[in-house]
């Protein structure tokens, strides 16, 4: 049995919703993740959407789930580094984390998939990876207390522990082994990463280096009363799903089964005896997990309602995480 801790992950999805409905079911979902036990909840940062990315703010939100959820930690997967303003976002995360008593989990990416939005702020996308590296030296310093450029001034309020709380994701194996060896966490999670072929890899070559371990390791869960209902219920989703992806030019995921595309895009879904299996075989998964790293189920799909997303939580907190090591 493995220890680990039990998070959930969210893209904020709603479409057809207005942002103030979009947000307040959020909370109450995040309440509901206290209730049951969860660890922590987690966000991911998408700008200048209205359909299946709905949260361009997630420490401002988090200032209400703090408040509503006041037992879990609230993680970034994540925050889009390139066009954040790195004093400005260690001021924001110390605020935050002051006030929380320590529940911040920030984990950086370089924003892939708000690759869109890069113009918007005045970046060039094809200089993200730059703008990440330059970004993470400001950020890091600032949290740690360093004085900062061009004087005596050091972040206020004070909060070097959170420094120690960066996470990071990438798909590069050189990127990996990088983070492990600057002391910060891994997220592992793109839907169309391979667990066996890049996820693996990702995970070995970061612990090659890594200063002190742990992964965050998102996957798509969905237990219901058998895989066909699993499914009927994802079934309206996936085809928003595969267009997507034909936008981003991956063509080759379009005419799959249904069982194989969820299996390509890393979906567990049955009875929860099912998923269990699934989990267990999934070979970038359990076998990286310890006490410091997080299991991030997704329960959210592009069309589901909160109390369907709250039910699931219930099942992978009562019957699936158990199963796998957790312990509430």
């Amino acid at each position: 049995m493995t220890a680990f801790k039990l998070g959930f992950l969210t893209h904020v999805h709603g479409p057809g919703k207005d942002s103030t409905t979009v947000l307040r079911e959020l909370l109450d979902v995040f309440a509901a993740a206290d209730e049951l036990g969860f660890d922590g909840g987690w966000v991911a940062q998408h700008h200048f959407r209205d359909d299946f990315g709905r949260l361009p703010s997630p420490l401002v939100f988090f200032g209400a789930a703090a408040a509503r959820a006041p037992r879990l930690r609230l993680g970034t997967a994540v925050t889009v580094l390139p066009l954040e303003d790195p004093l400005r976002l260690a001021e924001d995360a110390a605020v935050l984390d002051a006030f929380s008593g320590g529940a911040l989990e920030l984990g950086l990416g370089t924003g892939g998939a708000n690759h869109e939005a890069f113009s918007a702020f005045g970046h060039d996308p094809g200089r993200r990876r730059e703008l990440f590296d330059d970004r993470l030296t400001v950020l890091k310093a600032a949290l740690r207390g360093d004085p900062l450029p061009g004087g005596d001034l050091v972040l206020q309020p004070p909060v070097p522990a959170l420094a120690d709380r960066i996470w990071q994701s990438t798909s590069d194996n050189a990127r990996a082994a990088q983070i492990g060896a600057h002391g910060d966490g891994l997220l592992l999670g793109t839907a169309v990463h391979d667990p066996e072929t890049v996820q693996k890899p990702l995970a070995e070559a970061y612990l090659t280096t890594a200063v002190r371990p742990r992964f965050g390791i998102v996957r798509a869960v969905f237990p219901a009363k058998d895989r066909q209902a699993a499914q009927d219920d994802l079934a309206p989703a996936l085809a928003i799903h595969r267009t997507g992806f034909v936008g981003h030019g991956l063509t080759e995921l379009v005419d799959l089964p249904v069982d194989d595309y969820l299996a390509r895009i890393n979906v567990h879904h049955g009875t929860p005896a099912e998923v269990v299996a699934s989990l267990r075989a999934d070979p970038a998964l359990l076998g990286y997990l310890n006490p410091d790293s997080w299991f991030l189920p997704v329960v959210q799909h592009e069309l589901s309602d909160p109390g369907a997303d709250v039910e699931r939580l219930r099942v992978i907190a009562e019957e699936i995480a158990p199963a796998l090591g957790w312990r509430r």
